[in-house]
């Protein structure tokens, strides 16, 4: 059994769930889309509102964005600055968490080990499971984003658009790992879930809390910090130091949970 063979066994175990997430993410971006043409002709100006929120209040939900009357600053308020950082981010830690720990709870790990595969590739093929879903869950919401701005008639930038659903992926996967970091040091699902999505929520608001305060730098211990769907749809700008950031972080997470695994008593 190599790599592959655990990623696709892994893969198909969780297509069913998959397939509810996508159709929830779908239809939110198809509710929030189809509420931006009564949006735009409010008569409430939500930038001068929105600015009697506290600066934590702004940057945890607002982000960079400044511009309200576009489909590309709506969506990223509406869209991809809560729905997509905090709680697709927390759904994909959360599903990670029982990668290995679920194993090790049903005790069917020691199963898998008997055969002529290491621990290292255990946990890798575990994380290569996670990439397919990434990947859906990404298109999956891309496409309806698309299809939504067509349906209300209304541009979008298609070359940000992508650029937002790339980096998007990444940190997807960056949240992946924090969960498989997780499910490898702790023994039981519910441990290892509770501390992924204490870590991706936590630190979400971390960043957010110490916008232009002095402990600012404690921010750099987010994922969020090095993604700005703002920047990304509305501004056109990418940040690849922050692009480099969520790989290199991955990847340490990733060896990290493999090492972890390796150091464990499972008897």
């Amino acid at each position: 059994m190599r790599e592959l063979d655990i990623a696709s066994f892994e893969f198909a175990r969780r297509r069913r769930g998959l397939v509810i997430v996508c159709v929830l993410l779908v239809a939110t971006a198809g509710l929030t889309i189809a509420v931006f043409p009564s949006f735009g002709e409010s008569d409430i100006d939500f930038a001068e509102l929105l600015e009697s929120y506290p600066e934590e209040f702004q940057a945890a939900f607002v982000g960079s964005v400044t511009d309200f009357s576009s489909l590309e600053g709506y969506l990223v308020v509406e869209l991809y600055q809560l729905v997509w950082l905090l709680i697709v981010g927390s759904y994909f830690a959360y599903a990670a968490g029982s990668l290995v720990a679920g194993e090790v709870d049903r005790q069917s790990v020691e199963l898998v080990l008997v055969r002529p595969v290491s621990r290292t590739r255990f946990v890798v093929g575990k994380f290569l499971a996670m990439l397919p879903a990434v990947a859906v869950v990404d298109l999956a919401l891309l496409a309806a984003v698309v299809v939504g701005a067509g349906l209300i008639d209304e541009e979008i930038h298609l070359t940000r658009l992508l650029a937002v659903h790339a980096v998007g992926g990444l940190y997807l996967v960056a949240c992946v790992a924090v969960g498989l970091l997780a499910s490898a040091f702790f023994g039981r699902v519910r441990r290892a879930q509770g501390a992924a999505i204490g870590v991706v929520f936590g630190t979400f608001l971390l960043d957010s809390l110490t916008v232009d305060t002095d402990y600012e730098f404690l921010g750099a211990l987010s994922l969020t910090r090095y993604l700005d769907p703002g920047e990304l749809l509305v501004a056109g700008d990418v940040d690849w130091g922050g692009i480099a950031v969520l790989v290199a972080v991955t990847c340490v997470l990733v060896v990290l949970a493999a090492e972890v695994f390796e150091r464990r008593d499972l008897s």
